[in-house]
């Protein structure tokens, strides 16, 4: 059995007492980040996130999410094939934020900006990875500090955000479709089931690190 670093996501042994990557212990972490993420737990909001066409209507190039009705609550919608530069439109398409990416030594920021290109949030993606684990990510506030980690399951299947504190944020996971070319479609499109556990977690966040990890 397994448990994660509820601050740099990390797989340790069961084990463990000390985080073999940050050097955290574990007792500090009340819960595994990855019971977390499976516990059952009340859930305010059902979304879903998928890939979607833009301006260029042959390739997935945006990402939409969306209420437990279809309907869109926000799109980020790709600047430019050559960037990695994102609009953030509600439903109506009206403009509500921005996403900027800047890339790093050590990792990539995937910065949170409000309609007057003011920060309000970044995530954060490691570009080192040991024995081909996946790549720690995490939150981090306007002033950098850090708010939570991204937990990746089974690779890009399954991941969840957890807090510092162990509570969990929400949990995503591939919605798989009817039969073996529903799956391939599901997977095509990235879409993903979510379960929002924190009604108080901001939608923009949420739709950047479904953006952010696409890439990974």
């Amino acid at each position: 059995m397994a448990k994660y670093c509820i601050h740099c996501g990390k797989q340790n042994d069961d084990q463990a007492v000390f985080c073999t990557a940050c050097g955290q212990p574990f007792g500090d972490q009340a819960v595994p980040a990855v019971q977390q993420i499976g516990a059952s737990a009340p859930v305010p909001s059902l979304l879903t996130a998928e890939m979607g066409t833009g301006a260029h209507e042959h390739m997935l190039t945006d990402v939409y999410l969306k209420d437990s009705a279809g309907r869109v609550l926000l799109v980020a919608r790709k600047q430019s094939l050559l960037h990695a530069e994102y609009t953030i439109v509600d439903g109506k398409e009206s403009v509500t934020g921005f996403i900027e990416q800047k890339t790093h030594l050590t990792h990539r920021t995937l910065s949170v900006e409000d309609a007057d290109h003011k920060v309000v949030g970044s995530v954060q993606i490691s570009n080192v990875s040991e024995n081909r684990a996946p790549p720690s990510c995490w939150l981090e506030d306007v002033g950098g500090n850090r708010l939570g980690t991204i937990v990746l399951i089974n690779g890009m299947a399954a991941f969840g955000g957890v807090r510092l504190d162990g509570s969990p944020i929400f949990e995503a996971s591939i919605s798989a479709g009817p039969g073996v070319m529903g799956a391939l479609t599901e997977w095509e499109h990235r879409t993903y089931a979510i379960n929002l556990i924190d009604p108080g977690f901001p939608l923009p966040m949420l739709l950047t690190i479904i953006t952010a990890l696409d890439k990974v």
